[in-house]
């Protein structure tokens, strides 16, 4: 085996893994698994100005449960999102190194944009230094 072909098997391994952990966490017992429950979880990390991830992906119709880290020690950022016709009026705040839970379900498919509304007097908001996301709502199937 030469040297170049080292990383392609590591890299195979890591696919693998990856793909027994995926299967593992379906075989989850009700209540605690999003695939079972109809529930799309996600973990949202708020800090340095962005989310992470930036860009959500949900299905029209199914309940939606973020959970929010916000990983600034001081700093309180926001998840906002208001589409009140898509059945999505979402404003949760979380304190500089807290986490927060909310729940919403979109009831129409399109892209919506999410963002952090704090903003400190005489400074940019964080929205205006980037800090915004997209949610991209699909059909039901």
């Amino acid at each position: 085996m030469s040297k170049d072909d080292k990383p392609q098997g590591g890299a195979r391994r890591m696919r693998f893994a990856a793909m027994i952990a995926g299967a593992m966490l379906l075989s989850v017992p009700s209540g605690l698994s999003a695939a079972e429950d109809g529930v799309q979880q996600l973990t949202v990390h708020l800090g340095d100005y962005r989310f992470q991830p930036d860009t959500i992906d949900v299905v029209a119709g199914r309940p939606v449960e973020l959970t929010l880290v916000n990983d600034d020690k001081i700093t309180p950022h926001s998840f906002t999102l208001k589409e009140p016709a898509a059945g999505l009026d979402v404003d949760t705040s979380v304190s500089g190194g807290d986490s927060a839970a909310l729940r919403f379900t979109a009831r129409t498919a399109g892209t919506y944009i999410f963002f952090c509304n704090k903003k400190l007097p005489f400074m940019k908001s964080h929205r205006e230094h980037g800090m915004e996301g997209t949610l991209i709502v699909q059909p039901a199937s």
